[in-house]
């Protein structure tokens, strides 16, 4: 039904690496446009990912979604706090960002297993 999320973060990291091995500075360069984009700044880099969680799921982007649930939580959001943004991203997107909105739930599932995320 939904990609594992492991194997999800597995291939992210694996084909970063490649990416970035490949001597091609464009895939180094967007790395660190969206690094530092999502640095502290007057909005916490919490808000951040957050915010780019949103753009995911409108994205139907699973990848981005896995990291930027994972961020979030790292970055201290809650359960709710995430599940809010997920809301917010569904009330923007309609009805096509539900079934991405639906994998987020997937990510706090796996993240609650490990207890990397605190519940609200």
């Amino acid at each position: 039904m939904f990609p594992d999320v492991n194997e999800i973060n597995r291939i992210r990291k694996k084909y970063n690496w490649h990416m970035y091995q490949s001597g091609i500075k464009t895939f180094r360069k967007m790395g660190e446009l969206e690094a530092n984009a999502l640095k502290d700044g007057k909005l916490a880099q919490k808000y951040k990912e957050l915010i780019a969680l949103g753009i995911s799921i409108n994205n139907s982007c699973y990848g981005w979604i896995e990291y930027h649930v994972s961020s979030s939580a790292d970055l201290g959001a809650t359960k709710e706090e995430i599940q809010e943004a997920t809301a917010v991203a569904v009330a923007l997107g309609g009805g096509v960002a539900e079934w991405p909105a639906r994998f987020v739930f997937k990510v706090l599932e796996e993240l609650e297993k490990k207890a990397d995320i605190d519940e609200a």
